[in-house]
């Protein structure tokens, strides 16, 4: 039987927290009723001195969010719910994420794999392509890769907060393995994820 590396036995994921802040302090709104009943008025001329608010990009969290799918480190995924619920372009905000996260790429996942690209596909699909750095195997058909590997890929990659989230707003996710040598790219094997698949792999 070929052996690959430990990413499909047991795919490494490592949480970091990495909570986004969206909300601005505004004068006097964070003091207690008691004391906002009683505070001064702000001058005329303050308030027209104040900075203009800063304008966060609305595709910030998803991009930190589909790193945290993509590489197994949990995000906290804070404001994406929200984020995707309200938007009629749920498409637009997902291409921007991935050329966000792009713009980061290369990330080395493990000792073994690697983070190169990220993709969106119009009906909320976004593509993973992970690069084996170490596999040097024969190549599988996609039909061994499946019965062998995709199943346990499965169960760890749907284990992840982000992936949770992610897949119960109607995102579908597909992990497309890779490797590279002198005389080209190869495909590993695909691994895709849903609802309904991690509904099925994490009973």
């Amino acid at each position: 039987m070929v052996r690959l590396p430990a990413t499909f036995s047991c795919m490494r994921t490592r949480y970091k927290l990495l909570s986004v802040f969206l909300a601005l302090a505004a004068g006097a709104a964070s003091l207690p009723c008691a004391q906002r009943a009683h505070a001064a008025p702000v001058p005329a001329r303050a308030a027209a001195s104040a900075p203009a608010p800063v304008v966060v990009d609305e595709a910030d969290a998803l991009a930190q969010m589909l790193k945290g799918a993509a590489t197994g480190q949990n995000t906290g995924a804070a404001g994406v719910p929200e984020l995707l619920r309200n938007t009629a372009r749920p498409d637009n905000i997902l291409s921007r994420a991935c050329r966000q996260l792009n713009d980061a790429l290369p990330i080395e996942i493990d000792g073994e794999t690697r983070l190169r690209r990220c993709q969106s596909v119009p009906g909320k699909h976004i593509l993973f392509q992970l690069e084996l750095t170490k596999y040097r195997g024969p190549m599988l058909d996609l039909a061994s890769f499946e019965l062998s590997y995709a199943a346990p890929l499965q169960r760890n990659i749907c284990a992840n907060r982000d992936v949770e989230i992610l897949t119960k707003l109607g995102i579908s996710m597909m992990f497309r393995y890779m490797t590279r040598n002198e005389r080209g790219e190869r495909r590993v094997g695909d691994v895709y994820i849903n609802a309904p698949i991690c509904a099925s792999a994490l009973r």
